[in-house]
């Protein structure tokens, strides 16, 4: 018989996500092994959206480590001073998996579990986060199918949403969720609400925060 073992023993001191202050010339952060064996942990930065041809201009100083049982390791990301925009945040992915143990015995399989944490890089901006997401506005789509929605951003920071739902009329719950959208600065995202056949009167969603903790918020259609 043949039995699976995945590994999951990696912990970023409760973060799932880090802000890079433009202020900054680097950004230290911490891993965690939570498991009784020594930890091999290999770690890459992406760029968060989908052009992944451009060069990066942050390098990780420690894309591999070795963390002691029960202990504590650190990495710091670098940034060269340009290559990014100064009007905006940038969104990238730090990704983060434990290399497997090679099996004492021969009918083990080792999974390796990979996180991925978003790192956003924010330069000095106007306002803050929350006074983006005050700016936030929901419409009607006026390009997407019938049905769906457009939320607008036009602060330069990044806006994660979660649970993002309708409301009818009456304010009852019309149709599913969406789980999660990312809108970037100075853009604007279709949204399609499925199961929803109903004229909608709000938009309700959570709001993730720097630390990552979900803020419940709702918006007039």
């Amino acid at each position: 018989m043949v039995s699976t073992i995945a590994q999951a023993e990696i912990s970023f001191g409760g973060f799932t996500r880090f802000i890079f202050d433009g202020r900054q010339k680097s950004l230290m952060v911490t891993l965690d092994n939570e498991g009784d064996a020594p930890a091999l942990v290999q770690s890459l930065l992406h760029w968060g959206d989908k052009d992944q041809t451009r060069d990066l201009p942050m390098v990780v100083n420690k894309p591999l480590l070795l963390i002691p049982a029960h202990g504590k390791a650190s990495l710091t990301i670098f940034y060269q001073g340009v290559g990014l925009p100064s009007d905006r945040e940038s969104f990238f992915l730090l990704s983060v998996m434990q290399v497997p143990e090679k099996p004492r015995q021969g009918n083990n399989i080792q999974i390796a579990l990979q996180h991925n944490l978003k790192l956003i890089f924010r330069p000095e901006l106007p306002g803050s986060l929350e006074d983006a997401l005050e700016k936030l506005r929901w419409a009607p789509s006026p390009k997407a199918p019938p049905g769906s929605y457009q939320a607008r951003n036009d602060s330069p920071y990044y806006l994660t949403l979660t649970e993002v739902g309708l409301r009818d009329r009456t304010g009852a719950a019309c149709g599913n969720s969406v789980e999660h959208l990312m809108i970037a600065p100075f853009s604007s995202y279709d949204l399609v609400v499925p199961g929803c056949h109903q004229a909608a009167g709000q938009m309700t969603y959570k709001f993730i925060s720097d630390s990552g903790i979900a803020h419940a918020r709702q918006s007039d259609l």
